[in-house]
């Protein structure tokens, strides 16, 4: 009986794990690695240029990404880039203006990625915490870094795509953004 219950158990285990990384490796796609991308051209004229922010208007910090995004529905946004490692390394594209907001962030571990939209609001709701989030589907995405690996302080310059489906049904709509990158890491 103690066998049979222990036979039981570690099928349980070895199915559990091989569903975890069945959907690691389906859900988190492969970074791309291109060690000459910190040397482009691009990213030594950053250094001369305003960050754009939400109005329009060039704001005070250094240009640190031109990554922006169009789709039917919202006029083209201007992005600020943050970057911290904690555990894995997280790279945030955020257009907001304090009260509300939202972006892309773009988690990466062990050399693969995984994108997601967020958003955030000071508008607070009776139920929000019942609140699972607005459906999306990444339909297409690319990462391209200069390095496979990153401690905090080191430089990274990269380049990323995507292409996500925001909603469904009738409301749904595509957003599509490209843009290059690069900043410290925190």
């Amino acid at each position: 009986m103690v066998k049979k219950i222990g036979k039981i158990f570690l099928i349980v285990i070895l199915g559990f794990l091989v569903f975890i990384i069945g959907k690691f490796l389906l859900v988190w796609n492969s970074v791309e690695v291109d060690r000459s991308l910190s040397q482009k051209p691009l990213f030594k004229s950053f250094d001369q240029q305003k960050q754009t922010n939400i109005w329009g208007s060039e704001s005070e910090d250094i240009k640190t990404n031109d990554f922006k995004t169009k789709s039917d529905s919202i006029s083209p946004a201007y992005y600020m880039c943050s970057i911290n490692e904690n555990p894995m390394l997280n790279v945030t594209f955020s257009v907001g203006d304090g009260f509300s907001g939202g972006g892309f962030q773009i988690d990466i571990f062990q050399n693969r990625y995984k994108i997601s939209p967020y958003s955030y609001t000071d508008d607070i709701k009776l139920f929000d915490f019942l609140d699972t989030g607005e459906y999306y589907k990444v339909l297409d995405s690319k990462l391209i870094l200069d390095k496979e690996s990153y401690q905090k302080g080191d430089s990274i310059f990269g380049y990323t795509e995507l292409k996500v489906q925001r909603r469904y049904g009738p409301e749904k709509y595509i957003e599509e953004g490209k843009g290059y990158f690069k900043g410290k890491v925190k």
